[in-house]
Order: structure tokens, then C-alpha cells, then sequence
């Protein structure tokens, strides 16, 4: 079952914020107090998915932990980051797609 929704991002520190819905950490099989997730940016797409130190892949690609705000976990984005998938924070969203364990993050059209 693939799920989309739309989202803006929030202003944090030097970077942006993205909310992630609990329900759609369930579905990528998220803790958010203690996963890693690993990005990816391929074709200004970004998929994130967890990851795990006994990876081979954990030192190939930008590993993260997801960030705590009030109630509820986000992906913290460096503006760099944002760049690379060509988003303006400030006038664009971002699209979310879930594809079995991928978070597929791209600009919103």
C-alpha cells in the first residue's frame, strides 16, 4: 500500500524540520527514540530509511537520527540537504511517499 500527503517544512535552528506522522513511523517500522535513518538523494529525490550500524551501507550515506519536537519526531534538514532536492522551505512543500520501508521525500509540483 503506497500512502502520499503533502507537507510544509518548519524552521529549526540552521535547517528545516519535517514532521513525520506516527502512523507513517509505523508504517516504515520506526522508533523514534532509537532508529537511525540513512539518506539518499537520487534524481532531487530523497528517500530515507532506516539503518542500522551492522549496515554495510552505514558509512556509504548520510545517517541521522530523527529529532524530538513537543510530542512528536521529525527529520531535521540541513538547508544543503534541501538544495540538493531543489525545495525553497520558505514557498515550497514537499510530497511524502511511502513505499514499503522508503520515505520518499521530493518537491510538491
Amino acid at each position: 500500500m503506497d500512502i502520499y500527503m503533502l507537507k510544509t517544512l518548519t524552521a529549526r535552528g540552521n535547517g528545516w524540520l519535517l514532521n513525520i506522522p506516527k502512523p507513517v513511523m509505523k508504517l516504515l517500522g520506526l522508533n523514534p527514540e532509537t532508529s537511525r535513518v540513512q539518506l539518499k538523494i537520487k534524481n532531487n529525490i530523497l528517500y530515507v530509511q532506516e539503518i542500522f550500524p551492522d549496515n554495510p551501507d552505514y558509512d556509504k550515506y548520510l545517517v541521522k537520527p530523527l529529532s524530538k519536537k513537543n510530542t512528536s519526531y521529525g527529520l531535521y534538514m540541513p538547508n544543503s540537504i534541501l538544495d540538493l532536492i531543489n525545495v525553497n522551505p520558505e514557498t515550497d512543500k514537499v510530497n511524502l511517499e511511502v513505499e514499503d520501508t522508503v520515505l520518499i521525500i521530493k518537491k510538491a509540483l
